[in-house]
């Protein structure tokens, strides 16, 4: 985690309000955006037997 990149930490204040107003769904989506954020991108692999959308 970077505490020291903006971005990082827009996207981890979103998160937060998000979860504090009880959603969820939208606080793994800045969750996503943050971990795929290019200059920190981590790669995470997909599990097998996943559903897909």
């Amino acid at each position: 985690m970077n505490d020291q990149c903006p971005t990082c930490r827009h996207y981890r204040a979103l998160r937060e309000q998000a979860k504090q107003a009880g959603d969820y769904s939208k606080a793994t989506d800045y969750e996503v955006l943050r971990r795929r954020h290019p200059t920190h991108a981590v790669y995470v692999p997909r599990q097998a037997g996943g559903r897909r959308a």
